[in-house]
């Protein structure tokens, strides 16, 4: 059988499915991973800046609780895990609204309240220094909940021993200068005390409540190398969740992405996958338009030889139903034949006849002319038609002796 495909074509379409298997490959193990990467030294969860909170996400995934940096509905994704929005920055009604509206999304939200403010180049993920921010912008965040509450910070001096929280039996994370909300009620609280409550709760409707953490410095990446602090932002945060799902708004920090399923499908990494199914469509379309390997001749109407006219002859016979003619013409032909070989005498049909069987006789024949006329008429299938006609041969061969009987 010929092989339909060039070598050079096979070796293309064997390139390209290997790689396409390698990217699948990678998109499955490294995917998110590269979807994620965004420079960034800001509070939020794509930093790796003091302030930022990488190190937190990264904890939570290396101990397998499922978290998802949502840059769209978060709340939507939550069902019954945690909504965590870290550090909002509510400078005005507008921005107050849609800190309001995604807090109401989903049914436990831990808001962390912001605290420090750093400055950093273009492109650059790290900060060249970390400073507090006004007590009135983080109170303003309590207020966008209705939270009459105040925040106190303790004086915060660089090289002193951080202080601990009381944490209600938790580990008692070290915080140095740590920021509380005051006026909390006791059974709003979670962690610290009446004077100084590191976490609140608050039931913002029937089944709905909202958490607050005054200090950001027990979850942020400079705040994790203390261990007690990694302790007790996992324990709260597992606590909090349930069996659910952690999921991160970015939104509130300016990733906002709607959904787009044309906008993912062109999006690295995705992209890849993409590519690949276009190519392999182009190639099913070359397939189906463009032949593959040389061109295969179509067969002459009329093929060289004399086996086709034999066989077309046949055909054409078989089809009128003349093979009774056909083979008293056979025997005629093959009489002819044997008269001139043997130099018979001119003779009317019965002598000629009766001359051929007396040298059939002579030479001792095994089928008689007699015989093979009166069948030449009696056949009345094809199948009888051959018979006789391949004792009419016999015959010939018998009375020129040319070769010996066959059998």
């Amino acid at each position: 059988m010929t092989n339909p495909f060039s070598r050079t074509t096979v070796i293309v379409v064997v390139a390209i499915v290997a790689i396409s298997l390698a990217t699948a490959v990678g998109l499955t193990l490294f995917g998110d991973k590269l979807a994620e990467e965004k420079p960034s030294a800001g509070a939020d969860s794509y930093s790796v800046s003091a302030i930022g909170h990488r190190g937190f996400v990264d904890i939570l995934e290396s101990l397998g609780i499922p978290i998802v940096k949502s840059r769209s509905n978060s709340g939507t994704k939550t069902g019954q895990g945690l909504l965590i929005i870290a550090e909002p920055n509510v400078p005005d009604e507008k921005a107050a609204d849609r800190l309001k509206e995604i807090a109401q999304s989903a049914a436990n939200v831990l808001i962390v309240l912001p605290k420090w403010y750093g400055e950093a180049g273009v492109g650059e993920t790290w900060i060249e220094d970390a400073l507090l921010l006004p007590r009135e912008e983080i109170e303003q965040v309590l207020g966008t909940f209705g939270l009459s509450m105040g925040v106190t910070r303790y004086n915060y001096v660089p090289g002193a021993p951080p202080m601990e929280i009381e944490a209600l039996g938790a580990t008692k994370p070290k915080i140095r200068g740590p920021q509380v909300i005051t006026g909390a009620s006791e059974s709003d609280l979670l962690a610290g005390d009446t004077d100084g409550a590191l976490v609140i709760q608050h039931e913002m409707a029937a089944g709905r409540y909202i958490y607050v953490l005054a200090d950001p410095d027990v979850m942020n990446n400079h705040g994790l190398r203390e261990p007690a602090n990694a302790a007790f932002i996992i324990g709260l945060v597992d606590r909090l969740r349930g069996e659910g799902p952690v999921i991160i708004d970015e939104v509130i920090h300016g990733y906002q992405q709607p959904p787009s399923l044309l906008r993912t499908l062109f999006r690295f990494p995705l992209v890849l996958a993409t590519l690949q199914v276009l190519i392999l469509a182009v190639f099913a379309v070359w397939a189906a338009i463009v032949r593959f390997g040389p061109l295969k001749r179509s067969p002459p109407p009329l093929a060289p030889g004399k086996d086709y006219l034999i066989r077309n002859t046949a055909a054409l016979l078989h089809y009128g139903g003349h093979h009774a003619e056909a083979l008293r013409r056979y025997l005629q032909q093959n009489v002819v034949a044997v008269r001139q070989a043997l130099h018979a005498p001119t003779l009317h049909s019965t002598a000629s006849t009766q001359w051929l069987e007396r040298v059939r006789l002579l030479r001792g024949g095994e089928i008689s002319l007699l015989d093979l006329e009166r069948e030449s008429y009696t056949a009345d299938s094809p199948e009888r038609c051959l018979q006789v006609a391949e004792r009419v041969y016999r015959w010939r061969m018998e009375m020129l002796d040319e070769s010996r009987h066959r059998t």
